[in-house]
């Protein structure tokens, strides 16, 4: 039962910022942000069925331009943690393939993921600087590094 009680009061940052937001104890952020962002959900999403609370947030960003980069099946390769395996490793790029011809196709000037597992192999394998939406969301509410 102490589970179940702490696991109803433990969110996604995502989830949980886009409550706040809902419930109008979030301050829309002012600064416009330029540029095309791609931004690739990651697979732990689907499976915590919580929608996309950073797409939602990100959108909120005056001036912002999104696009969705990747599907339902669509995976970086990074697989958990076959990725960081060294017996892995290429079968892991291999497996992200697809992605990573989405997202440079949508030629974004960032790349936005909330899975650091995700950035960690986009690093490797597209020309693109890799961010987080917490990063993003900085930028946009003006604080500095």
């Amino acid at each position: 039962m102490r589970r179940i009680k702490l696991s109803v009061r433990t969110f996604d940052l995502g989830e949980y910022l886009k409550h706040l937001a809902a419930a109008g104890e979030l301050k829309a952020p002012l600064t416009r942000i330029t540029g095309r962002i791609a931004y690739f959900p990651p697979c732990h999403l689907r499976e915590q069925q919580i929608g996309l609370p950073w797409w939602d947030l990100l959108a909120s960003i005056p001036g912002i331009a999104m696009e969705k980069v990747g599907g339902d099946f669509d995976c970086c390769g990074m697989a958990g943690i076959m990725g960081f395996k060294k017996d892995f490793y290429e079968s892991s790029l291999a497996m992200g393939t697809h992605v990573f011809d989405k997202i440079r196709k949508a030629n974004p000037g960032r790349l936005v993921t909330d899975c650091l597992s995700c950035r960690m192999q986009f690093n490797h394998a597209v020309p693109y600087e890799v961010l987080h939406p917490v990063e993003i969301l900085r930028e946009a509410y003006g604080i500095s590094k």
